[in-house]
């Protein structure tokens, strides 16, 4: 039995034929026995083959030891370099700890103590368990980890599979790309370490790593407590720790849950990132869906912007880019701030914005809350229903928004909103420039934009203060409304109370019945239905107009009916003044004393009526008055139709209607003109009255009233000029001073000539004028016909409803002038109608250059002028060549208007035809919504109303824009 072998300076082959425990030195191949064989090497350092081994054990100097190919299992020690065989080589290190190098082991085992192990460079592939630091060579090595679990410092390893127990690797400083599986924890070095997690999916804590990539297999990472900046990729569960963590999501797109981060960036795929449960505060960027845990999760957008779907997520900030957010279905209850779009969902989404003012767009929101910064939020286009609370600024879209406040009371600008409903709270509402419809409810105060507002009242009732506005519907509860103090222009219907401010304003009822109370209002329009309203009691001083009933209350009540002539029954006013065009006016049943001007038709009751008229001179109707005192003008009266028994004075010209008219005269003496009285009786002073005669011919001068009989009569006016009714007279011939004429009730058909102007009565007046050249005045009159000179007729106030023919020049007045052409066809120069038909023949209308508004009908030709023209076109349908007219409405039959060959820039509206000329047309639709053919026009531009436009067939080249 030997204990220590030394081999030659030759080469040494020894096989050992039983168990041996020896020392060797210098041999260069040792072969063990069938049995254990211990041995130990010289220390003078050996470089040698083994076979059939158990226990080799390295001296001082260096030993390379090179195991043969049958296979090994062997107990090595102190060794520098090992080398497996060919065959299976199991490699368990002794427990003092070893530094050494290894090639072509498939399994080695570290000791108790520290082995440090560095693998050879051709790569291996090998198990290994209980190393304490493992190097990896400059080829592929695959590492498999012993079962027991290992804390290992690895490095330039290719692939590293962990074991059944628990792996905790830690990665050399030279940067480290490696497959790992199976590993419970892994560390970076300070260089890059790039790892890929095997494909079973892992379960890992990492720390220090660059770049992670997972499997399609479920991987569920730790980050380490010490901060981590990593690139992750197809990562399942990402968790981090206590230190910031800045991760990115890889390019393929990933779906991750994650907790406890800092930082997340995503990538250029779609990024699907669950938050975990504990509540989390991260930055995130470049996401495309994050939904919270059960926690509180505060997140914050990046600088780049982001498009993102969130759901569970409890405070969202954006950055400076921006940013879109759709909220997850199921409902979200969340706090947003510098977020540039939000979508809700189909569930309840309540939504707060943070402090800083926020701009928005916002769709399928239920509850959003402003927050102490100045919010302004867009609805989106599909419409919303939406309770809205500390919103400084509200819009919305085209669809239909239904829009509730909050209960703490709100002051906010909102523009194109459907319905607006307040809470309990004092809510102050401004509505936006572009004009609106709105449904609003509960609101305190409501001021109109500079568009036009559309505003109805719930149904609750409401107590509001408004300004601003165009229409007003009230709902079917009371409504108190009290106009704003600037001044208001608006049409309302459905009120109960409305109360003006310090300012004017002018109100027009709806065409629905109302009945309400007014004060303090200056201009009140009645519509198309039963109006009946009450005067507040403070004393009231207003113009109204188509209103049927008015009654005064206890102040002193001053009424001027509008121009346009009214029909009206009145209690309890003190003072009525008509306007230009005719009215009626019907006095209550208590009994009235009133002093009354400018009115034409007047009707007293059944108690005593005291009427007083005006100070200007009045020509009026009446009947029922029990006592008339005419004023310091010319009062021109007529009595009604039933019996009538009166005191009259201060009149100039009574006419009595044809029942029986009993009439006593003041004491003050009168001048008059009377006709068609029964019973006329005088009063103390002197009254001067004219009667009508049989018929002739009369110069006359200076007379208030001339009535002519049934014969035929020729009247010349005097050279002073003269103030005259005229009634009855077939011929009358002006002075060459001015003369004023006024036709009488009955109706007249009368030539003239040299008349400056003319009134007609309430009857069918037809005035020829002579062949000389005319200049005049006219008003009332229903037919004119002019001479073979050329005559220039201008209507008065009045309004005027006429048929005109061979005229040269007519010019309107201030009320309503509709006139008619006679069939020979025309050709006339027209300024500030309101109407014109055209006649059988051709018919030129100019229009002259004050320009105006005017309905037409049947014309071939209409010229406008250099002022701004606004033409209707009657019902009928037209055919009609139209040049310098800025706005042109058709009617309700079919049209067809050419263009001038000068090139027009009008708006239209209804025209079913529209053919440009040879210049440039330029064409804006009105807001209604047209459906037209048109050809022969350059630019076309559409209303806010659906335009429906059917090009010609000639070819067209034109430039359109909001057109549907």
């Amino acid at each position: 039995m030997l204990e220590t072998l030394i081999g030659s300076a030759g080469t040494d082959f020894i096989t050992l034929t039983s168990g041996s425990t020896l020392q060797v030195s210098l041999l260069e191949t040792l072969v063990g026995s069938t049995t254990t064989d211990v041995v130990t090497i010289g220390t003078s350092g050996s470089t040698m083959l083994v076979n059939l081994l158990e226990t080799i054990t390295g001296g001082v100097g260096t030993d390379v030891v090179t195991l043969g190919s049958a296979g090994s299992n062997i107990l090595v020690s102190a060794l520098e370099t090992l080398t497996g065989g060919a065959g299976t080589d199991i490699v368990t290190l002794g427990t003092a700890g070893n530094s050494l190098l290894v090639n072509l082991l498939e399994t080695i085992t570290g000791g108790v103590g520290t082995d440090v192990v560095t693998l050879g460079t051709s790569g291996n592939t090998v198990l290994a368990g209980g190393l304490e630091t493992l190097l990896g060579s400059s080829g592929t090595d695959v590492i498999a980890l012993g079962t027991a679990g290992n804390t290992l410092a690895v490095a330039a390893i290719e692939t590293l599979a962990g074991g059944v127990g628990t792996d905790v690797i830690s990665l050399g400083n030279n940067g480290n790309t490696l497959l790992v599986s199976g590993i419970e924890a892994i560390t970076g070095g300070n260089a890059t370490d790039v790892v890929t997690l095997g494909t079973g999916g892992s379960t890992i804590t990492v720390g220090a790593i660059e770049t992670l990539t997972g499997t399609t297999a479920l991987d569920v990472v730790t980050l380490g407590t010490a901060g981590n900046t990593l690139l992750v990729n197809l990562i399942d569960t990402l968790t981090g720790g206590v230190g910031t963590d800045v991760v990115t999501l890889g390019t393929a797109g990933n779906t991750v849950l994650a907790g406890g981060l800092e930082t997340l960036t995503g990538g250029v795929g779609t990024d699907v990132v669950t938050l975990g449960t504990s509540g989390n505060t991260l930055l995130v960027n470049a996401l495309e869906t994050l939904t919270g845990g059960v926690g509180t999760d505060v997140v914050t957008l990046g600088t780049a912007g982001s498009t993102l779907l969130v759901g569970g997520i409890e405070i969202l900030t954006g950055g400076v880019g921006t940013d879109v957010v759709t909220l997850a279905a199921g409902g979200s209850t969340i706090t947003v701030g510098v977020i540039e779009t939000l979508t809700g969902t189909a569930a309840s989404d309540v939504v707060t914005l943070g402090t800083t003012g926020t701009t928005l767009l916002i769709n399928g929101v239920e509850l959003l809350t402003g927050g102490v910064g100045t919010d302004v939020v867009t609805l989106g286009s599909g419409g919303s229903t939406i309770t809205v609370g500390a919103i400084e600024t509200l819009s919305g879209t085209v669809a239909t928004d239904v829009v509730t406040l909050g209960t703490a009371g709100n002051t906010l600008l909102v523009n194109a909103l459907e319905t607006l409903t307040g809470g309990v709270g004092t809510d102050v509402v401004t509505l936006g420039t572009a004009g609106g419809t709105l449904l609003v409810n509960v609101l305190e105060t409501l001021t109109g934009g500079v568009g036009t507002d559309i505003v109805t009242l719930g149904s609750a009732g409401s107590t509001v203060l408004v300004s601003g506005l165009e229409i007003l519907v009230g709902g079917t509860a009371s409504d108190i409304v009290t106009l704003g103090t600037a001044g208001n222009t608006l049409i309302v219907r459905g009120l109960e109370l409305l109360t003006g401010g310090v300012g004017t304003d002018v109100v027009t009822l709806g065409d629905t019945t109302n009945t309400l109370t007014v004060g303090g209002i200056e201009t009140l329009t009645g519509g198309s239905s039963t109006d009946v309203v009450t005067l507040g009691t403070a004393g009231n001083t207003l113009l109204v107009s188509l209103v049927e009933t008015l009654t005064g209350g206890v102040g002193t009540d001053v009424v001027t009916l509008g121009s346009a002539g009214n029909t009206i029954l009145t209690n309890l006013l003190e003072t009525i003044t008509g306007a230009a065009g005719s009215d009626l006016v019907y006095l209550g049943t208590t009994g009235n004393t009133v002093l009354v001007s400018g009115v034409e038709v007047l009707v007293g009751d059944t108690a005593s009526d005291v009427v007083t008229l005006g100070t200007a001179g009045n020509t009026v109707l009446l009947r029922g008055i029990d006592v008339l005192t005419g004023g310091v003008g010319t009062d021109v009266v007529t009595l009604g139709n039933t019996a009538n028994t009166l005191t009259a004075g201060g009149i100039e010209t009574l006419i009595g209607g044809t029942t029986t008219d009993v009439i006593t005269l003041g004491t003050a003496g009168n001048t008059l003109l009377v006709s068609g009285l029964e019973t006329l009786t005088g009063g103390v002073g002197t009254d001067v009255v004219t009667l009508g005669s049989a018929g002739g011919t009369i110069l006359t001068g200076l007379l208030e009233t001339i009535t002519g009989s049934s014969t035929s009569d020729l009247v010349y006016l005097g050279t002073t000029g003269n103030t005259v009714l005229v009634s009855g007279v077939e011929v009358l011939v002006g002075g060459t001073a001015s003369d004023v004429v006024t036709l009488g009730t009955a109706g007249n058909t009368v030539l003239l000539r040299g008349i400056d102007v003319l009134t007609g009565g309430v009857g069918t007046d037809v005035v020829t004028l002579g062949d000389t050249a005319n200049t005049l005045t006219v008003n009332g009159i229903e037919t004119l016909i002019g001479g073979t000179a050329s005559d220039v007729v201008t209507l008065s106030t009045a309004g005027n409803t006429l048929l005109v023919s061979g005229l040269e020049t007519l010019t309107g007045g201030v009320g309503t002038d509709v006139v008619s052409l006679g069939s020979a066809g025309n050709t006339i120069l027209a300024s500030l109608l309101e109407t014109i038909t055209g006649g059988a023949a051709t018919d030129a209308i100019t229009i002259g250059t004050a320009g105006g508004t005017l309905l037409v009908s049947g014309l071939e030709t209409l010229t406008g002028s250099t002022a701004t023209d606004a033409v209707i076109l009657g019902t009928s349908g037209n055919t009609l060549l139209t040049s310098g007219i800025e706005f042109l409405q058709g009617g309700a039959g079919s049209d067809l208007v050419f263009i001038g060959s000068t090139g027009s820039t009008f708006q239209t509206v209804a025209l079913e035809f529209l053919i440009g000329g040879a210049g440039t047309d330029v064409i804006t639709l009105g807001s209604a919504g047209s459906t037209t053919t048109v050809r022969g026009l350059e630019i076309l531009t559409g209303g806010v109303g659906t335009d429906v436009i059917t090009i010609g067939d000639t070819g067209t080249t034109m430039v359109v824009s909001g057109i549907e």
